[in-house]
């Protein structure tokens, strides 16, 4: 198995397979509603719509940066829509689930010679780029759960 094969392996499990941390975030999800969807524990907090907007933003990130490119994609960051129906909130969830495609197949099409390479951010190769990114995911998924239990 290559190292490309490796990673995109620990993504699927974290996506929607069985992840180390004994949850995946189609679990973290599952049987939230769109009043839940936008609930926040505080003001200044997120909801978990905001927070699945806030992955998709960053998956979108890593996948401008693998293709060699450091700029952001063209979308806000932590995004909440003003429609915060049931049907918004599956396209969301459905938008959200694309984007874990787009982003498997970029890292598929990555030359896995490149991961100790630097990145287009300054001070991080391409290998530390697809872990941070798994990394932020799950602790992102920590905070969905915990938005859902209420708390």
């Amino acid at each position: 198995m290559t190292e490309i094969q490796k990673i995109i392996q620990l993504f699927e499990a974290l996506q929607q397979g069985d992840c180390w941390i004994g949850l995946n975030i189609q679990e973290a999800v599952a049987g939230v509603d769109a009043k839940t969807a936008t609930q926040k524990i505080n003001p200044e907090g997120n909801s978990i719509w905001q927070l699945v907007n806030h992955l998709i933003y960053w998956r979108k990130t890593v996948m401008i940066r693998l293709q060699g490119m450091n700029a952001l994609p063209p979308m806000p960051d932590f995004y909440q829509p003003d429609d915060t129906g049931d049907t918004s909130w599956q396209t969301t969830l459905r938008h959200f689930e694309d984007v874990f495609m787009e982003l498997q197949k970029t890292i598929l099409a990555f030359d896995e010679t490149r991961l100790g390479f630097d990145s287009p951010r300054k001070g991080q190769t391409y290998y530390q780029l697809l872990m941070g990114c798994l990394q932020h995911d799950a602790y992102h998924m920590g905070q969905m759960v915990m938005l859902k239990k209420g708390r």
